[in-house]
């Protein structure tokens, strides 16, 4: 999925151009869709000259604070996941009826959710998509 920084719309999938306003993402395109930079003024590979317009550049600034919110994110999440184990062994040593199934359950989770993070975009998009489908499916 990605994001256009001139019309401000997402694209679903890895896209070329924004499906919205068709701007090329971060590169220019000659018509035979050959990926050149954004100060290229020929194609490398055909010599055209004929090139799509590409989104406006991101300022440092804001890919720094977009790292930040996913590194925020992240921590939290963990911090969330650490205290969720914490609070299972402190039962578990004040209490020897915690169930083993509770534990694994956790554990489980958190190692879910550490894949998920993991995963590549296209890939939890492609996810996204077939869960939608099949609630779609099940829902007539």
């Amino acid at each position: 999925m990605k994001y256009c920084y001139e019309c401000g719309k997402l694209t679903a999938g890895e896209p070329l151009f924004c499906n919205f306003c068709g701007r090329s993402y971060d590169v220019k395109l000659c018509p035979r869709l050959h990926v050149n930079s954004r100060v290229a003024e020929v194609c490398s590979q055909c010599g055209s000259r004929d090139f799509s317009t590409p989104q406006p550049r991101v300022s440092v600034w804001w890919r720094l604070f977009a790292f930040l919110v996913k590194v925020a994110v992240g921590a939290l999440l963990a911090l969330i996941a650490l205290g969720v184990v914490l609070a299972i062994l402190q039962q578990l040593l004040e209490s020897q009826r915690l169930e083993g199934t509770v534990i694994a359950l956790a554990i489980l989770l958190g190692v879910l959710a550490w894949i998920w993070g993991q995963l590549p975009n296209w890939l939890r998009s492609l996810i996204r998509r077939v869960l939608k489908r099949k609630e779609r499916g099940n829902g007539h």
